[in-house]
């Protein structure tokens, strides 16, 4: 049969301890204790450390009711009263029914897309193979709701989805109980902070500014069940050169919130492309989202380093020596092959300057005073032999 939702009662039979004609009894409702009036109503309090809360008077009974906490692993509760100037106490053990081992385990929940939330828990080691678990939240406002879709295996519960979270407040109390036809099933209960449970996605609007000596990286706060402060946020930023395949990569930075979600990023060089991204996770607990897709920053060329360099240097310095002693062998060949025609030494007139243009003037007009010219010929002539 299958047992009710958060507001079962489940009683701890406590032999031997009465006050009165009546017996205490632990309420599931929320965690109380009552007793038969007496003179005076007692101070009660719970595990060792909390504070004593005082109790009240409701129909012949006193009654103390503490705030929502985790009873599966049982609690001790201590009860104190003053009876005609004596001072009474009693401390009640409260443990959880049912065969021990059987109740859900390995309990986790977490919220995504600020609007979901998926539960899982695995089936008990001890249950039997016939064990149903069912789920129940409640708020602070005593909202109770069970899971409207759970996940099976082999026909076993062991999750829950839930699509509307809006009854939920930042403190929830959740309940996994149990039936089977064999053996009474121990039930699990946790009290969480949703906001610690909750997984952030990526930012939202990541941009990237370069200028000649840093690139500006920005980013906004991604969306959330509830509005935080930037201060409630951590970043990690993975920047890593574009398509490097090397086993160097960079480390992810950690940047907080309260840095006005942005970071300036040293740029090595002019012609270096990067690739960013970014994940959230809250301040006080690194559990980290999803990467958002990579935003790509800088030139498309790759950035020349400095062994580039010294490479091209030194092949520009052989080259250049490779033809400059080509074109010296050259000329000292062509001087060999051609050697210079030696000239006919002058030897009145080769150390007088000469003007040329002066003496091409007095040519041309010594020339143009006389036109004709006398040619003399000169005509060998020999004498005949004498005749004997």
């Amino acid at each position: 049969m299958r047992k009710r939702g958060v507001r079962a009662l489940r009683r701890a039979s406590l032999a031997g301890e009465r006050w009165g004609s009546q017996s205490f009894c632990v309420v599931r409702e929320a965690p109380r204790v009552s007793w038969p009036w007496l003179s005076s109503c007692p101070w009660c309090s719970t595990l060792p450390g909390s504070s004593p809360r005082s109790s009240r008077v409701k129909d012949n009974e006193c009654h103390c009711t503490f705030p929502d906490c985790s009873l599966h692993g049982g609690v001790t509760l201590t009860v104190q009263v003053n009876v005609n100037q004596r001072q009474l106490s009693e401390r009640l053990v409260y443990s959880n029914p049912g065969r021990e081992g059987t109740a859900a385990r390995n309990f986790s929940c977490v919220i995504y897309d600020a609007d979901f939330m998926n539960c899982s828990w695995a089936k008990g080691r001890a249950a039997p193979d016939d064990v149903q678990y069912f789920l129940y939240t409640r708020s602070k406002k005593r909202i109770e709701r069970e899971c409207p879709h759970y996940l099976k295996d082999s026909g076993t519960h062991v999750g829950c989805h839930l699509r509307d979270l809006s009854g939920l407040t930042s403190y929830s109390y959740f309940l996994v109980n149990g039936t089977s036809q064999e053996t009474g099933i121990q039930f699990f209960d946790s009290l969480l902070l949703l906001k610690e449970i909750e997984q952030y996605n990526a930012p939202d609007n990541i941009t990237v500014h370069c200028n000649e000596s840093h690139c500006l990286i920005r980013w906004e706060q991604p969306r959330t069940r509830q509005p935080r402060s930037n201060r409630e946020f951590q970043y990690q930023l993975d920047i890593q050169r574009w398509h490097d395949t090397s086993s160097s990569r960079n480390q992810p930075i950690v940047v907080f919130g309260d840095s006005g979600n942005r970071y300036n990023f040293p740029k090595p060089g002019s012609k270096a492309k990067h690739t960013v991204k970014i994940r959230t996770a809250d301040a006080r607990k690194a559990r980290w989202g999803a990467w958002s897709q990579p935003v790509e920053f800088g030139s498309e060329e790759p950035e020349s380093s400095l062994v580039h360099v010294y490479i091209l240097v030194v092949l520009g310095t052989l080259v250049c020596g490779l033809t400059l002693s080509c074109l010296f062998k050259r000329f000292v060949r062509t001087h060999r092959l051609f050697p210079p025609v030696p000239q006919i030494k002058d030897k009145l007139n080769d150390n007088l300057p000469v003007d040329n243009e002066m003496l091409w003037e007095k040519f041309t007009q010594e020339t143009g005073k006389d036109d004709k010219e006398e040619v003399l010929t000169v005509e060998k002539v020999s004498e005949a032999p004498a005749k004997l």
